[in-house]
């Protein structure tokens, strides 16, 4: 091969070169001057952002909301036992605290029904109160009694109510089969007991 080949080869190579390089310069060039050259209306139209909410300007979505407490259910619940009581109140709400207890407290006064209703969640205090004044109405020449017979995910079917030394005992029925929940339930029993 002689040199002049060599010599035209290496030309034409350099000349291809610098003719690639020169429509890249060009082509980057009017990309950034169509850029600079819109104004910005692209990015800063508010027109052209207004069309699809981003997920931080939707405030209303099921992750950001908070859930309102349960503020609890009231249901007559059958009642077998020594007591002489037949019929109780069951409110139950979901995670309002307490804990399970056997004893039942008089809530003979208003001191006594707060510090009953001191161990849930506030959200729960109206229900409860609506319960006592409920059963208090029911049976005036009586004395209302509170029992937290279950926290969990199992619902009692009844409760037995037996007079005892230390005073009322509330046992409940709970399934033999459990349920699995996500949140515990709280039960609270409330009955009245004839004065002696």
């Amino acid at each position: 091969m002689s040199t002049r080949t060599r010599t035209t080869r290496t030309r034409s190579r350099a000349a291809a070169s610098a003719a690639l390089a020169a429509a890249l310069c060009l082509g980057l060039a009017a990309c950034s001057g169509d850029d600079a050259g819109d104004g910005g209306d692209t990015a800063t139209d508010p027109d052209a952002t207004s069309g699809t909410p981003t997920p931080t300007e939707d405030s209303s979505t099921p992750s950001e909301t908070t859930p309102e407490p349960d503020p609890g259910t009231a249901e007559t619940v059958q009642v077998i036992g020594s007591a002489g009581v037949t019929e109780a109140t069951m409110v139950h709400a979901t995670e309002v605290g307490g804990s399970a207890s056997t004893l039942a407290f008089a809530l003979d006064t208003d001191q006594a029904v707060s510090d009953f209703t001191g161990q849930f969640d506030p959200s729960f205090a109206g229900a409860l109160g609506a319960a006592i004044g409920a059963e208090s109405a029911l049976a005036p020449a009586s004395t209302p009694y509170g029992a937290t017979v279950a926290v969990g995910c199992d619902a009692p079917r009844s409760v037995a109510i037996d007079a005892g030394e230390a005073g009322f005992e509330v046992v409940p029925k709970l399934p033999k089969a459990t349920v699995q929940c996500l949140a515990p339930m709280t039960y609270v029993v409330v009955f009245t007991v004839p004065d002696a």
